[in-house]
């Protein structure tokens, strides 16, 4: 019993932290706070309950339903790559206007600031490809009793990747003091950004193609 539940705890840590080290949006938010020394442990925060949430909720069996109709997956695809071409031309814009370099002076900023890491932990069709489809699926997949070992192993590796993210980028202060780094830091993403969203329209084609077979 004790080894049973050692091995379902491992493995939702293992594939969460699989899944979360693959740079996203959440991730470039915290590294732009840890490295400009803005209030960066509000924003893990709420990066990591947004998490621990939508992998209840996918555990739960949402990720199990949105799995059995490919149809609703591609859209989820389609709709994650446009956000980040969103996300990823947000960023090339602000390099290109020299306005990379955040401003973490004054309550008002940070309250957007918050705002921004709640829109990107909740409404951010990629995360939710992360935790409700693919952790959720396999999590309700499980036997009931073993469920929650699961959610709560990817539940963990969360809370260890920010965590971990932060404090590595804390590190870096002094080379982000140029408003030039800031500049090829937000050009880089958005050639990540761009290369992602590639690889999930890619994704949503196969999952169409399979759709348009199994009708046929």
């Amino acid at each position: 019993m004790f080894l049973n539940f050692n091995a379902l705890y491992l493995e939702g840590l293992l594939l969460g932290m699989g899944l979360f080290a693959a740079p996203g949006p959440k991730d470039t938010l915290v590294i732009r706070q840890g490295v400009g020394r803005g209030p960066i442990w509000a924003v893990v925060a709420i990066c990591v309950l947004a998490d621990v949430l939508l992998i209840a909720v996918g555990v739960a069996g949402l990720g199990s339903l949105l799995g059995s109709r490919p149809g609703v997956v591609a859209l989820l695809l389609l709709s994650g790559a446009a956000y980040l071409l969103w996300f990823g031309g947000q960023r090339l814009l602000a390099c290109l206007r020299n306005q990379s370099m955040p401003n973490t002076q004054g309550g008002h900023s940070q309250r957007g600031l918050l705002r921004t890491a709640l829109v990107l932990g909740f409404a951010n069709p990629y995360a939710w490809l992360d935790t409700v489809v693919l952790i959720g699926s396999i999590g309700a997949a499980k036997p009931t009793g073993q469920q929650a070992l699961f959610a709560s192993g990817a539940m963990t590796a969360s809370l260890v990747w920010f965590v971990i993210l932060a404090l590595g980028c804390q590190r870096l202060t002094r080379l982000f003091q140029a408003p030039v780094v800031w500049r090829w830091l937000d050009a880089g993403v958005s050639v990540l950004m761009v290369y992602l969203a590639g690889m999930l329209i890619t994704d949503s084609v196969g999952v169409f193609q399979q759709v348009i077979g199994v009708r046929l």
